[in-house]
């Protein structure tokens, strides 16, 4: 039976803190930026080989020069491979901390930014990877495979995830029932993942027209199936003595510092690849 006895005194103590909720939050939005910002680098290096000269910028990447759109598919490729190789960092971790949690979330919104372009494949025809797509002429119909695997592949990550996001309970008391598991995970995964991309709009000003900034309120929805998900996941166990988490300063200072680095130096346009006589656009 999924349940647990706890003392008067321990049903008590506060569930899971503000600060520790903000920290996620900040952690979030670190992590759509580094997948965002992976992206445009994946678009930029396809378009860089493909000879069509690009320019990348805070928001967007620009092509001065024509050639295949097979390399509009880089952005894509970029983030699936960036989301693997930062989940093979996670377990090097044994702290459960503001670092951790902050790797947590790039690995989330790494393959979230990689697996949201296939799934809705066939439902979009101006998008980047529907355009280097169409270059392969390939028969009707393969696109819905596609389509397929990428909706499983972002749905995977964000059951998969539930655990992940579990064993940061403080105590086993939190998440010894269904709806403890529903209600830590909505606070530390659900509300983070909606309220971080929001904290991230800074970093992608102004918009210019992209559509970034109007569609960053979407980037967490995938979070309500890791609550989902969290019903039934009962395999997390929590160690004695565990220290609960508050407040951190460290994914706040990183997202100031993304911010800097956005508004001060990609939003001029960086060349691609880079000249030292003229790394920027506007130095032409």
């Amino acid at each position: 039976m999924d349940t647990e006895t706890v003392s008067v005194e321990e049903a008590r103590r506060p569930r899971t803190s503000t600060g520790f909720v903000l920290t996620s939050a900040f952690a979030s939005g670190v992590g759509v930026v580094i997948a965002v910002v992976i992206y445009h680098l994946g678009l930029a290096v396809a378009g860089a080989i493909a000879g069509r000269a690009p320019v990348l910028y805070h928001n967007e990447v620009l092509f001065r020069a024509g050639g295949s759109d097979l390399a509009l598919a880089g952005g894509a490729a970029a983030s699936l491979i960036a989301g693997a190789i930062f989940l093979t960092l996670y377990p090097a971790s044994r702290r459960y901390d503001a670092a951790r949690l902050t790797v947590l979330w790039t690995v989330l919104h790494c393959f979230r930014q990689g697996f949201t372009p296939l799934a809705v494949l066939p439902f979009t025809d101006d998008s980047p990877l529907s355009r280097a797509w169409s270059t392969l002429g390939l028969p009707v119909g393969v696109e819905w495979v596609v389509s397929a695997a990428g909706t499983v592949g972002l749905l995977s990550v964000a059951l998969a995830s539930a655990p992940a996001f579990l064993a940061y309970a403080s105590r086993q008391s939190l998440i010894s029932t269904p709806s403890g598991r529903a209600r830590f995970t909505a606070e530390i995964a659900l509300v983070p993942g909606v309220v971080g991309p929001l904290l991230a709009v800074p970093v992608f000003l102004p918009d210019g027209g992209t559509g970034l900034v109007p569609s960053l309120p979407l980037f967490g929805a995938f979070t309500i199936a890791t609550v989902l998900a969290a019903l039934g996941t009962r395999t997390v166990r929590i160690g004695d003595h565990r220290e609960a988490l508050g407040w951190s300063w460290l994914p706040l200072a990183w997202l100031v510092f993304f911010a800097l680095v956005s508004q001060f130096l990609f939003r001029r346009g960086v060349l691609i690849p880079p000249s030292l006589r003229a790394p920027f656009v506007d130095s032409m």
